[in-house]
């Protein structure tokens, strides 16, 4: 697609801005099952967007192919643009001062046969079933490899690239012992093939499969309760959307006007960083083209900023916090790499262990988007994990259901851990020590 030439029509057509928003995606997906290669597919598509202002109205056109007809894009767009009956005022950003370098995708990834992919596969499995007789199968054993590039060109002369490339690993291992089957999974992402150990994706997951046989449910009452970093990674998405400017919009989050108040407890920092360079997730800019940069949303338990695109920032008359990211044609807010880190002493999971008499560590939780509001910050959620005595953990524990509020947990922090880890879903956090939450079991 001549970019250039798109630009200029569009202008004489009585365009006031035009935008491109190019992506292009590289797949590679492998699966095995029982020691033969289930799916092994390769994807490669290109998408092009083309934003533009029109009678003070903003239009969007996609399609997927390069050689689409200029004058035909430019007509769609002024369709698009009449049967429109808003009347909010919409820009085309023009360009940050600077910009963070990018990151370049990594050549090992193509350097490796499919073959020794597979193979990889195939080894993982089989250290997973050899690992204990009761591990009874492995349910799902997959390798996934994405490049995905992203440019943004338009009429003020913007000109922007990125890159990302990663690739993870998806296992799942099922275990049963007399008449009772539990199931673990574990993801393992990496930037770099070379860094994927096979003994130890196999051991994780198998160990954690195991763990999980002869659990029942823990008496009712209220506990001291940790939160292993995965499961708190899975509590702290759910209620992401409450730093949301969007959600600050629509006045539908609980920390609306809260800007420099204290709302979570000192030990309690959340920093948005898409610039984090151990991340998967790397974004020199969001997708309106606004420079990236990190950012405390909570300093301290102190409430310091919503993040925002463009049009929430206008909005609230600030400026983009550069997270303004796509959904569809639709621009939305989203984090990047949402941390939660501690200035204060950290604890290992030993030590938050040892100081209990009776609680719980969790380590699964499971309808969390149904049994959340993040409007006001309760949450009920199925969950299972290891009950504690006396500093000690003694069993497994499944079949119970832990509630609570969001922003009154976040003041009851006994402890951070020193395990942080960054998720599949952005969310960054080490385990969490809670003072006390109610829980429903036996």
């Amino acid at each position: 697609m001549n970019y250039e030439l798109l630009i200029k029509k569009a202008k004489n057509a009585g365009f006031e801005a035009v935008e491109i928003y190019a992506t292009q995606s590289y797949g590679l997906q492998i699966a095995v099952f029982s020691g033969e290669v289930e799916q092994n597919k390769i994807s490669d598509s290109k998408s092009f967007t083309i934003r533009g202002i029109y009678n003070n109205k903003m239009t969007a056109y996609t399609t997927e192919t390069a050689s689409e007809d200029l004058d035909f894009i430019i007509s769609r767009l002024k369709e698009n643009a009449a049967a429109l009956t808003t009347v909010e005022e919409f820009s085309i950003f023009t360009g940050s001062p600077a910009y963070p370098p990018g990151r370049k995708p990594n050549p090992i990834f193509n350097q490796i046969p499919i073959s020794d992919k597979i193979d990889m596969l195939k080894t993982i499995e089989k250290k997973v079933k050899e690992y204990d007789p009761r591990i009874v199968q492995v349910s799902h054993c997959q390798y996934s490899e994405n490049l995905r590039s992203v440019e943004i060109v338009n009429s003020y002369g913007l000109n922007l690239k990125k890159q990302n490339q990663f690739a993870y690993i998806i296992v799942q291992a099922v275990v049963k012992e007399n008449e009772q089957t539990q199931a673990a999974y574990e993801i393992a992402s990496k930037l770099d093939y070379r860094d994927f150990n096979s003994e130890d994706i196999a051991k994780t997951v198998a160990k954690k499969a195991i763990e999980k046989l002869n659990a029942k449910p823990a008496p009712s009452k209220s506990y001291p309760i940790i939160f292993e970093n995965e499961a708190m990674s899975d509590l702290i998405s759910t209620f992401v959307s409450i730093f949301s400017g969007e959600a600050a919009v629509k006045k539908i989050t609980p920390l609306l006007g809260k800007e420099g108040e204290q709302v979570f407890g000192k030990k309690v920092t959340f920093i948005d960083n898409p610039l984090l360079a151990a991340a998967i997730n790397y974004q020199p800019f969001d997708d309106e083209g606004v420079a990236s940069y990190s950012k405390n949303v909570i300093a301290a338990g102190v409430f310091k900023t919503f993040l925002h695109n463009l049009k929430t920032a206008k909005f609230f008359k600030t400026k983009s916090t550069g997270n303004g990211y796509k959904m569809g044609t639709e621009i939305g807010v989203h984090i990047t790499n949402f941390c939660l880190t501690s200035n204060e002493p950290t604890m290992s999971k030993r030590e938050m262990i040892s100081g209990i008499t009776e609680g719980l560590l969790i380590t699964d939780l499971a309808g969390l988007h149904s049994g959340a509001n993040p409007i006001n910050g309760d949450f009920s959620a199925q969950a299972s994990g290891f009950f504690i005595e006396n500093g000690k953990i003694v069993r497994p524990v499944t079949l119970i259901v832990v509630s609570g509020n969001f922003i009154k947990m976040m003041n009851q922090i006994d402890g951070i851990g020193d395990d942080f880890k960054i998720f599949h879903n952005d969310i960054g956090t080490p385990s969490v020590k809670i003072a006390q939450l109610p829980v429903s079991g036996l």
